[in-house]
């Protein structure tokens, strides 16, 4: 990149030449396998081409869930897992979720039946759910909503043969991307090395053992070697790619799906709604941030995933399915303030037919000791929200591999760095005893944004806010921290995914302005540096411009 900073240019001076783990891969399923890795006295180097966040982790419909779909094929396994890991992810991570209400309408009397069923297990399975967890984010049971409460909770709702509702509860994960970073940041505390925008262009297995293996800085074009003992390839849809560069020749198939989502003006009140589109798939409508996110879309992408693009008929398309399927909803592309859209790795076994909608979420490790590539891992398919666990299966097929023996996995009750309290209530209160003159607007905003850690950023001082496109406020105190904390080389890492100050729509350009400048000054960037960052940013919302 031009006019890279004396920052950038030293960002890999303290890189080591020798790891007992290279993790590939900077989305939630590297995060965690890194996490882990490291809290087992491993010696790891986590690197990702682009940010972390970047790819499929960015793309989710900003959910926590038990996948209750899922129980349609009697995948009760996955499901219990899914639930198990909704409830530790709330346990080391509280900041990072709120309890959200799901509603599906009920239009027959089989499909009331159905559904009281699918919610019965679902509460069955869930057994667990709030055990030793924050009564802030605590879940309630499932209920049974009249017609009158159904529309009283989603004005916009078609009424034509509506019977009433099932509300049961999951949790939204507000801003997926900082929290994928999260566990990257928690791991670096603890030790690891991870880098942002440090590619992968050579992967060679030694004769000795191990990995030899080259990287690029994407930002200083520096070039790179580093060994391995182990290498981890969590790289999502690039994972088959990655493979080939090392040589293996895999049985099983990487599919991938395409999923879009939009968001639009606030449409449905403060709860998802949950419908089903004219093929039989799901549709969701989420309240996020003042705004409401509609998605996702199923699909089989076949062209290379560095060429991904949503494409504004998949967005018109979308609409239609809201306007069909919710009743009152009127969308047209005027109301789309942002999309996005990414890429799920799904098994396929070979002669399959199976369509991806359908297609199994589970997740699936690979040691390819046999096809003579020792310490060579892959972990393919998975979801967001069973992650940790994909990360706990794989980190114990290592200690296996290179100890003999298992060492106790402590993910499922070591919290993040901004997970670091008990009760969010006490936190507070302990909190304004230390900062009494900070007003409780902000207090209350930054606690439920960044938990234990708002400690660090409080004592910052900062004064200035910005004022987002939802009416959020944003302080110079907590983007003067996420900057100079959390691996920011592009303004678009800071709009799209540490802070999600750009994805619920363009920031007007007097508070632009001030906000790059901010961030300018903090990384020591020329106007010339600015201007060219800014237009990235800009770039990202180019088919909304008349």
């Amino acid at each position: 990149m031009k006019n890279s900073t004396k920052q950038e240019n030293s960002r890999l001076d303290h890189l080591k030449k020798e790891y007992d783990i290279l993790v590939i891969g900077g989305g939630i399923t590297g995060a965690n396998v890194l996490w882990d890795a490291t809290l087992r006295g491993y010696n790891c180097l986590l690197v990702e081409k682009n940010d972390y966040a970047s790819g499929t982790s960015q793309a989710t419909s900003k959910l926590i869930h038990g996948g209750l779909r899922y129980l349609k094929n009697f995948e009760l396994g996955l499901v219990r897992e899914s639930l198990s890991e909704r409830r530790y992810l709330a346990k080391i991570s509280p900041h990072a979720v709120r309890p959200m209400g799901f509603i599906i309408p009920i239009r027959s009397l089989f499909q009331r039946i159905q559904l009281l069923l699918g919610m019965e297990l679902y509460n069955l399975l869930s057994f667990d759910r709030n055990k030793e967890i924050d009564p802030d984010v605590q879940l309630p049971r499932y209920r049974w909503n009249s017609v009158a409460e159904t529309i009283y909770k989603v004005l916009g709702l078609g009424r034509k043969s509506l019977k009433g509702s099932f509300q049961y509860y999951d949790y939204a994960n507000p801003n997926p991307e900082k929290h994928t970073t999260e566990f990257i940041l928690s791991a670096k505390e603890k030790g690891a090395h991870a880098f942002n925008y440090l590619s992968v262009t050579t992967l060679k297995r030694q004769n000795s053992g191990g990995y030899t293996v080259g990287l690029t800085d994407e930002i200083t074009g520096k070039k790179i070697l580093v060994s391995a003992k182990v290498v981890v390839n969590s790289a999502g849809p690039w994972a088959d790619l990655i493979e080939s560069m090392a040589g293996i020749s895999a049985e099983k198939k990487l599919v991938r799906s395409k999923g879009i989502h939009a968001v639009v003006r606030n449409i449905c009140g403060n709860e998802c709604v949950v419908l089903s589109k004219r093929d039989g798939s799901h549709l969701f409508v989420i309240p996020w941030r003042g705004k409401t996110i509609i998605g996702t879309t199923d699909t089989a992408y076949e062209d290379d995933p560095d060429k991904f693009k949503v494409k504004q008929s998949e967005i018109v398309d979308l609409i239609d399915e809201v306007n069909h399927s919710f009743g009152f909803a009127k969308l047209t592309l005027k109301d789309v303030d942002y999309y996005y859209g990414g890429l799920r790795p799904l098994v396929e076994d070979p002669g399959s037919t199976e369509g991806t909608y359908s297609a199994s979420r589970k997740s699936e490790i690979f040691h390819y000791e046999d096809e003579g590539f020792a310490g060579f891992f892959s972990a393919l398919g998975g979801k967001y929200t069973t992650s940790r666990a994909v990360a706990e299966s794989l980190v114990n097929a290592i200690d296996t591999y290179t100890k003999g023996k298992i060492d106790p996995c402590v993910t499922k009750f070591t919290p993040l760095l901004g997970g670091r309290y008990q009760n969010l209530k006490e936190l507070v209160t302990e909190i304004q005893f230390k900062f009494p003159q900070v007003p409780g607007i902000k207090m209350d905003t930054l606690v439920r944004r960044y938990g234990s850690l708002t400690w660090k950023i409080l004592s910052l001082k900062g004064l200035d806010t910005y004022r987002i496109p939802n009416g959020e406020m944003y302080y110079e105190d907590e983007v003067e921290y996420i900057v100079l904390n959390e691996d920011i080389h592009h303004l678009t890492d800071f709009y799209f995914r540490r802070s999600g100050v750009g994805t619920v729509g363009k920031v007007e350009t007097s508070e632009r302005t001030r906000l790059d400048k901010k961030i300018a000054k903090l990384l020591g960037w020329s106007a010339d540096r600015l201007k060219e960052e800014a237009k990235k940013v800009d770039e990202r919302y180019q088919w909304f411009v008349d």
